[in-house]
């Protein structure tokens, strides 16, 4: 049977609505409210000054993405982390054969949190150059790549490297199916969260002053971005599902 990203999209949502109140109780926390968080409470990134740009004019942006990152830097790479925390507990929970409870897929989780970290770190890093390229090249590579969380979720024994390099291998011939999947989610998402993201633009600017709308707004882009992050994955163990069974 061939790969599609429609079959893999429909395997992914079908294996979400088995799994909806375990994955809720996990993503929910875990994965949506530490971007929250961190939407609400961090200074937002300094603004690319208007066009015409001079070299001054950007010299002193860069000054001030400087002073912004001493300041706020880390709290989003703490909630990056958490995020993958989260991402790693569903995985454990939907691929261990032993099938663990949600306290169980948490303590596996934070005893193997350095693995899915790295391979978090393995997997961002390819495709944020290919986003920068393109943006779809970016997602191709990470379609590729999907099977990385689903792969250290099963194979305790697999260190990131191993699990990332065994992704790329295992899902040649399914690049596009896995890219198409990939893609929609990534096109649903962008068309959700671009009037959010020009909301939130809005109300921070002086005058616009509106705490309990900017929250609300916070609060939706965050459940957009940590949706799409849920999405992939389930895309990912939608493909090690299928991969698996035929002995990919």
């Amino acid at each position: 049977m061939t790969l599609t990203f429609s079959r893999l999209l429909a395997d992914a949502w079908t294996l979400f609505r088995r799994e909806a109140d375990l994955i809720g109780r996990l993503a929910l926390p875990l994965v949506m409210l530490p971007a929250f968080a961190v939407q609400l409470l961090c200074d937002p990134l300094p603004p690319l000054p208007p066009a015409p740009r001079d070299q001054p004019m950007l010299e002193a942006w860069i000054a001030q993405v400087g002073v912004w990152g001493q300041a706020n830097a880390i709290w989003y790479l703490l909630a990056d982390a958490v995020g993958v925390f989260g991402l790693a507990a569903i995985a454990i929970l939907l691929l261990d054969p032993d099938r663990p409870v949600v306290a169980d897929a948490l303590r596996t989780a934070a005893r193997r949190f350095i693995p899915f970290a790295l391979a978090s770190l393995l997997v961002a890093i390819p495709v944020g150059l290919g986003m920068w390229f393109f943006v779809l090249p970016g997602l191709w590579v990470q379609g590729r790549l999907s099977a990385a969380f689903p792969l250290l979720a099963r194979a305790t024994r697999q260190n990131a490297a191993q699990a990332v390099r065994v992704s790329w291998r295992a899902t040649r011939g399914a690049g596009f199916a896995l890219a198409g999947a990939v893609v929609s989610v990534f096109l649903l998402q962008w068309l959700a969260i671009v009037p959010l993201l020009s909301a939130d633009e809005w109300l921070r600017a002086p005058g616009n002053d509106n705490p309990l709308v900017l929250s609300l707004v916070n609060a939706a882009i965050s459940l957009l971005g940590g949706a799409y992050h849920l999405a992939v994955l389930m895309i990912g163990v939608a493909a090690y599902l299928r991969l698996a069974r035929k002995g990919t």
